[in-house]
């Protein structure tokens, strides 16, 4: 049991914004504390003639000197995708099973091959496939976008921003439904501004609820995995697709943050 973790919003590159990287250590107080800052081994520009084991050696090593488990909002496990999928007989699929997993569509999330991050996702699996990190447990794939949904927030707060002021957190935008969200997400998880973390974007908590998912997962604590969490995405493809119930499975090394499991959160860039 790990009272540290990490956590990285991978799906930055989908919208062509370099990640966040998120520490988060729990206190004898059941306080959190994360600290943000940019994830640098994640920075740097490349080429498509580039080497890949030259950048994969690149990433790996930032990976390898963060607290684990580590949490990324990325998707790892696609078997179940394509025309190949091996998790339901072909004349049972629906259309969406071949693009989306349960999962992304039970939450309403992106295609992971055929949206923007797909790029991306290809070449992370690809170092995951030539490393030795134990998924599940050193590394996990976390859903962002579920816990909103798990939290019964509606809405989407992609591209939203929020600061804080002595009356507490407020919409950068107050005509913007994203800014508006925001706030109702930081309130709703206790989030308290540190040092220099005063006005914090999506990306930020994107990153932070990656981290505080790999956190949890490890202490099992306000989290879905396994049975439960197979259970809530079949429920959900359900109601989403009006059709009867029928069995669904998460990825596999899946974890979403479905409750806080603190009392509150300081964050500090």
């Amino acid at each position: 049991m790990a009272t540290s973790a990490s956590g990285i919003n991978l799906s930055a590159f989908g919208v062509a914004r370099r990640p966040v990287l998120a520490t988060a250590a729990l206190t004898e107080r059941d306080e959190v504390r994360v600290e943000l800052k940019p994830a640098a081994m994640f920075g740097s520009k490349h080429k498509l003639s580039d080497l890949s084991e030259e950048l994969f050696a690149e990433w790996r090593q930032g990976l390898l000197g963060l607290p684990r488990p580590i949490g990324v909002d990325v998707a790892i496990d696609i078997e179940a995708l394509g025309a190949g999928g091996t998790r339901r007989a072909p004349a049972q699929r629906m259309l969406w099973e071949l693009t989306h997993r349960p999962i992304d569509f039970a939450f309403f999330g992106d295609a992971p091959l055929t949206d923007r991050v797909g790029e991306f996702g290809v070449r992370f699996r690809a170092l995951l496939a030539a490393s030795a990190f134990e998924l599940g447990n050193e590394l996990l794939e976390v859903y962002p976008r579920a816990s909103v949904e798990l939290l019964e927030f509606k809405g989407q707060y992609r591209d939203g921003a929020a600061h804080h002021t002595a009356q507490g957190w407020k919409a950068d935008d107050r005509n913007k439904r994203a800014d508006k969200l925001m706030v109702k997400l930081l309130e709703e998880l206790g989030i308290n501004p540190g040092h220099g973390a005063d006005k914090l974007n999506a990306d930020d908590l994107d990153a932070i609820l990656c981290a505080l998912t790999a956190l949890g997962a490890s202490l099992a604590q306000g989290v879905l995995s396994g049975v439960e969490l197979d259970r809530e995405i079949s429920e959900r493809i359900a109601r989403r697709a009006n059709s009867q119930p029928a069995e669904f499975t998460a990825p596999a090394a899946c974890a979403v943050l479905a409750r806080p499991f603190w009392e509150t959160v300081t964050v500090s860039r």
